[in-house]
């Protein structure tokens, strides 16, 4: 790490304690834009990420999407282009030198418009591969980070900066080293594009049976063809992936509906309690209502 960058990250580790001196994530005042922090490493926590970028400031975590594992390290970034279930563990972190991390939405609304303003010739085509990967940051992405984080102390000014940094943020990360394999989500019918497709169709009927091969008509690709595109891209099946969308809403709406195991089950697709049991503990670690419990004495306690 140069001189440089490690300036950026004493000051951008600043601003996010003067924004989060405490434990958790804490959105700032710019929209989309949030700070997590911890001084204590954690159990593995199943959750689901949004489209995101992702700058690890200091500290260290695990991070497991199907059949892959990524080790988050300290000044690099993630970029999550698609809703994608993760299991995470923080694994480097104390008092003197918590867990800080940054992050924001990734607007693929302004990703196209960069690649359809510059061309898509601009972007060589690159290999298709995992949509979760970490990369190291240069000072080009500090830079803007360090602007950002500094809107929340002016919020006055985020009208008119806020669209103007995060389209130069796009920019940046679309030419850097991960920019190859987020390219492909964005150009027209790739197989991650095709895939992204596949992914909101899931996502906007997860409590319905899944039907591959309506998937594949949709995406005009066979269903052999589609399972393996869909593997390569999220390192799961269509069938785990819908999976992990149910259970994690499940245990969404037990948490903040009050819903019973039984009828939260019901509700994200289950017919069979016992099945959802079986398959809620294997995710989770615990029966639904020990779990439940078990999250609500943590925020008590």
């Amino acid at each position: 790490m140069n001189e440089k960058i490690q300036l950026y990250q004493q000051e951008l580790i600043d601003i996010t304690s003067r924004i989060n001196d405490g434990d958790g994530v804490r959105q700032t005042n710019v929209p989309g834009l949030k700070t997590v922090r911890s001084c204590n490493t954690s159990c593995t926590h199943p959750t689901i990420y949004e489209p995101m970028f992702c700058l690890l400031l200091q500290g260290g975590k695990k991070l497991r999407m199907g059949e892959k594992e990524i080790n988050f390290k300290e000044m690099s970034y993630l970029m999550v282009p698609v809703m994608l279930p993760v299991i995470g563990e923080i694994v480097n972190a104390c008092n003197e030198k918590p867990y800080v991390g940054v992050s924001i939405d990734l607007d693929m609304r302004i990703l196209s418009e960069l690649v359809s303003d510059i061309g898509e010739g601009f972007y060589a085509n690159g290999p298709n591969g995992c949509c979760m990967n970490n990369y190291d940051v240069d000072e080009g992405i500090l830079s803007v980070f360090q602007r950002l984080l500094q809107l929340h102390e002016t919020p006055k000014d985020i009208p008119v900066l806020l669209p103007m940094l995060k389209r130069e943020l796009m920019y940046r990360v679309l030419n850097g080293p991960g920019g190859v394999q987020l390219r492909q989500f964005l150009m027209h019918d790739s197989n991650a594009s095709r895939m992204s497709k596949v992914i909101e169709m899931i996502r906007d009927n997860f409590d319905e049976p899944l039907k591959v091969k309506h998937l594949a008509n949709a995406v005009n690709m066979s269903e052999s063809a589609l399972y393996n595109s869909f593997k390569s891209v999220t390192s799961m099946s269509p069938l785990q992936y819908q999976k992990q969308l149910r259970l994690n809403e499940a245990r969404r709406i037990m948490i903040h509906e009050g819903l019973e195991a039984a009828t939260a089950g019901y509700k994200v697709g289950y017919g069979s309690p016992s099945q959802f049991s079986r398959e809620y503990s294997r995710l989770f670690g615990a029966p639904p209502a020990a779990d439940i419990n078990r999250v609500r004495n943590s925020v008590g306690a």
